[in-house]
């Protein structure tokens, strides 16, 4: 059995929690020690028997790491290749940033999980990874005219954020979502909003009228959900029955 929680996703802080019965991987932690030995023990986990890797160099990724590994000796894996972390296959894949940035998947026997976040766009390559996932944690970055309209961002960064280098907006997660859906992808997670840029009822809408208008029904085709900036999300569970 794969589980499953967002511990964190926002602009501010981003950590993921994926792993078995044996083995727990965290995937970032840009969160405090702290919250994340809280979460952990929501969890039933423990923090000194962690395996740690990170999309990038980020600070909202990478902020808690340090003291995660001077604590607790967390053992920080980074590879362009796969690799193993106890009894979890952990595939990395290139996606477009404005710094060095992977994506993931995570094998336990016959379940996958994948997690792609801060990207500018979705690439072919990176679609195709996924699409065989039970379980698919993406990026709803932002709404455009949101980010064109924010008086509060310079000329600059909103050219940064709408990109191919930058980050993910509704719309064209929603087209991912579609190609995600009609592969076969069961639960897609919407992660990492703005919250300058975005809102989780925005992100959900976009997501589910695009894929409304292409025949596909949320709750009965695809379980969409929207991961909590500030908060835990549920524990998923995939029992790996494909």
């Amino acid at each position: 059995m794969l589980q499953l929680c967002t511990l964190s996703s926002s602009s501010k802080g981003n950590s993921i929690f994926i792993g078995s019965q044996k083995t727990s991987l965290l995937i970032d932690c840009g969160i405090p020690l702290g919250r994340l030995e809280k979460s952990l023990k929501v969890l039933g986990k423990r923090a000194d028997n962690l395996n740690l890797t990170i999309t990038h160099d980020h600070t909202d990724h990478t902020s808690g790491v340090g003291r995660l590994i001077e604590k607790y000796k967390a053992i920080l894996k980074r590879d362009t290749q796969d690799f193993t972390v106890g009894d979890l296959l952990v595939s990395p894949f290139k996606v477009p940033h404005d710094i060095e940035c992977y994506g993931f998947s995570v094998h336990h026997k016959n379940s996958k999980i994948s997690v792609l976040t801060d990207l500018g766009e979705i690439e072919n390559e990176a679609l195709k990874r996924i699409s065989d996932s039970d379980i698919v944690v993406i990026e709803a970055n932002h709404d455009e005219r949101l980010v064109q309209e924010n008086r509060c961002y310079p000329y600059h960064l909103k050219k940064r954020i709408l990109s191919s280098y930058g980050h993910l907006s509704n719309r064209d997660c929603a087209k991912a979502c579609l190609y995600l859906v009609q592969s076969g992808v069961k639960q897609i997670i919407l992660a990492h909003l703005s919250e300058s840029n975005n809102y989780p009822e925005l992100a959900f809408r976009t997501v589910v009228d695009y894929l409304y208008q292409h025949g596909v029904a949320e709750g009965e085709d695809v379980k969409i959900e929207v991961a909590g900036a500030n908060r835990m999300s549920g524990l998923y569970e995939v029992k790996g029955n494909k």
